[in-house]
């Protein structure tokens, strides 16, 4: 009796692992989202967006931060990849004033955090994840008042 509750103890236990490595066995064929990758934050000037070619053209003000972080270096112009339209957890995401925007919304000049991942359809571009527009000293004032 104990020899059978020992074998069907170990058949359950086998099952139990054979589901479980082909759970993950089919994991892998399935591509890890963007949304999972690290990403690099610059702080850049804002210079263009390119609605056709869905690029967006930045000025590198501040060294990165993050794991692509030497890709890019201050002064240097860069050029990203962006999805203006789509799920969240693909597209292209842009905050004004921590608010939801378009891309169409930033105007030339506008200091810009970026968060970037390398661009899965081409390796040697870059994915512009994020788009958070900074306001300035003055816009802020404007909003909030002076402080004292």
């Amino acid at each position: 009796m104990q020899m059978q509750m020992v074998r069907a103890e170990r058949v359950v236990g086998f099952v139990a692992a054979a589901v479980v490595a082909g759970l993950f066995l089919a994991v892998p064929a399935l591509d890890a989202p963007a949304a999972e990758q690290k990403s690099t934050r610059n702080e850049a000037e804002w210079i263009k967006y390119d609605a056709a070619a869905k690029t967006v053209t930045m000025k590198v003000k501040k060294a990165g931060l993050g794991p692509g972080a030497s890709k890019l270096k201050v002064g240097q112009q860069a050029v990203f990849n962006v999805k203006p339209e789509g799920s969240v957890l693909s597209r292209t995401s842009v905050a004004v004033n921590g608010k939801k925007g378009e891309l169409t919304d930033i105007p030339a000049g506008k200091t810009v955090l970026v968060y970037w991942v390398p661009d899965a359809t081409d390796a040697k571009a870059l994915f512009a994840r994020k788009i958070d527009v900074i306001l300035s000293e003055q816009e802020l004032d404007e909003k909030y008042g002076k402080g004292e």
